[in-house]
């Protein structure tokens, strides 16, 4: 008959620490490969998206002899018809629409949203995606001052288009800032490095490449017509 002192068989309070100690290294070793893991899967999707992107910009050049939309242009003249880049490349993506200025993205999960950015109302105008305009307007009076005329660019395969920016932007304010960093005052920074301190740019060749980067870096050299 067994003894009414006999005791149960069970973790005693040392053995459960050392079980718990051994879960949170476990936890502390796996959750960063686990977030580098998804976040290298949105890195993919956003290059996904920009390589789709650069298929409808080399589509419209082929379109519209040889130019690229401008970053953003009045159609008609007439106050509040404003139209983007992603509004004249949407239909060779798919993504069809009328422009609304309200609308937050302007085209809801499509290839202009970068999974690695938190689509804030203050961060996007139509997308997460920039185009740069390469080079200085042409003068007011040049039928062709909308338009990126892509004969001029020198080494397509270096110049970078597209990025994860600030609405569209120029040469000069290609540099990285913090998210929902003020824009209109000096320094001017439009990029942001939405994967893992890096970007993806596409380029005017149509490829798409990472680049590291972190906040204050100057990338002016990449995104003119001349880049080398």
């Amino acid at each position: 008959m067994p003894s009414q002192f006999t005791r149960e068989k069970g973790f005693t309070l040392i053995e459960l620490l050392v079980v718990i100690a051994i879960i949170a290294i476990l936890a502390s070793i796996l959750f960063p490969v686990f977030g580098k893991a998804r976040e290298k899967a949105r890195q993919t999707t956003c290059t996904s998206n920009l390589k789709q992107i650069g298929t409808a910009l080399l589509m419209y050049a082929q379109d519209y002899d040889e130019f690229f939309p401008t970053p953003a242009y009045n159609a008609s003249g007439t106050a509040g018809t404003n139209r983007y880049w992603q509004d004249l490349v949407a239909v060779y993506i798919g993504a069809k629409g009328k422009y609304d200025a309200s609308a937050n993205p302007r085209y809801p999960n499509t290839v202009f949203d970068c999974p690695s950015l938190d689509p804030s109302p203050v961060e996007r105008a139509i997308g997460d995606y920039g185009l740069c305009q390469l080079f200085a307007p042409l003068p007011s009076s040049d039928p062709a001052r909308n338009f990126i005329d892509t004969r001029n660019i020198k080494n397509p395969a270096a110049a970078g288009a597209v990025t994860e920016a600030r609405d569209s932007f120029a040469y000069t304010a290609a540099k990285i800032g913090a998210v929902d960093e003020q824009w209109t005052s000096s320094p001017y920074r439009f990029l942001r490095n939405a994967h893992s301190e890096g970007i993806n740019i596409l380029y005017c060749d149509g490829h798409v490449g990472w680049k590291r980067a972190v906040i204050g870096d100057d990338l002016q050299a990449v995104f003119r017509y001349d880049a080398k």
